[in-house]
């Protein structure tokens, strides 16, 4: 008999224990979901009313709120460009160590040296 059936045959209260502990951890993340779920409704409910006096800005007929002028796309790959530019270093990818003296740093670790 392996030592997990001998724990299990010598004392009952295993079995109780080894039943209820995925039973409890389950009960709790369903109870977990049904109160991100609940949040999402209530923000979503909230988020749909929107205040008296406050109103979508106008937008001129042909034009898409989603649409972007030439000038708005300019200026953004200008950022983007002048970013990406400016944020890295030349590197030569060379890597040089150089060993000037030894120490004995190991030394009390190791008793070869």
């Amino acid at each position: 008999m392996t030592k997990v059936m001998t724990v299990l045959t010598i004392t009952p209260e295993a079995w109780y224990i080894a039943g209820i502990s995925p039973c409890v951890v389950f009960a709790i993340l369903v109870l977990l979901v049904l109160v991100l779920v609940g949040f999402g409704y209530i923000a979503k409910r909230s988020n749909s009313h929107q205040p008296d006096g406050i109103k979508a800005p106008a937008l001129a007929p042909g034009k898409h709120a989603d649409a972007a002028d030439g000038d708005d796309l300019v200026v953004v790959a200008t950022a983007i460009y002048l970013y990406l530019n400016s944020a890295h270093d030349e590197e030569s990818g060379v890597l040089t160590i150089k060993n000037t003296q030894s120490s004995n740093w190991h030394a009390v670790l190791n008793p070869r040296f």
